[in-house]
């Protein structure tokens, strides 16, 4: 575990942008988080994004939450056209329903899953790829995962 706190955005696998969570992130990595996802959002081009918050050991401040819902009020709308869907790994049955609770309350405007696992999480993205028309990229995920063949099921 990273006491400090980290924030990783890996591309290698474009259109699926993967980000890992460590420790407890500080603000301005958060900004800095916040800047990549712009940077990734300004490319233009459809993507699924991997959430994985499994070496997270705690919760920011409230205002990294607030950067966070303010980003993504102001680019709502490329979100909406770009974003095919987003994994979270979130390994705490609390934390899962307690999102899953907030997301019931103020859903999201794209597809989205809540899993216990990477391997569960990058599944649903190779599907969610597939229905977006990239099931090349899907191929080279499910090949990095170690995942079976595609089974083209776009759900």
């Amino acid at each position: 575990m990273t006491p400090r706190g980290d924030i990783q955005l890996d591309g290698s696998l474009w259109p699926l942008l993967l980000v890992r969570f460590e420790g407890v992130p500080t603000t301005p990595q958060v900004e800095a988080y916040l800047a990549g996802m712009t940077s990734f959002l300004e490319r233009g081009e459809p993507y699924v994004s991997l959430l994985d918050s499994s070496g997270m050991t705690g919760m920011g401040p409230a205002e990294q939450r607030h950067m966070q819902a303010a980003w993504l009020k102001r680019h709502d709308a490329k979100l909406r056209v770009l974003n095919q869907g987003t994994a979270f790994v979130i390994t705490s049955p609390l934390v899962r329903l307690a999102v899953s609770v907030v997301f019931h309350l103020k859903p999201k405007n794209t597809p989205y899953l809540i899993a216990a696992t990477l391997l569960e999480a990058a599944d649903w993205a190779a599907q969610r790829l597939v229905a977006a028309g990239l099931a090349p990229a899907a191929e080279r995920v499910r090949q990095r995962f170690g995942l079976g063949p595609s089974r083209h099921t776009g759900s």
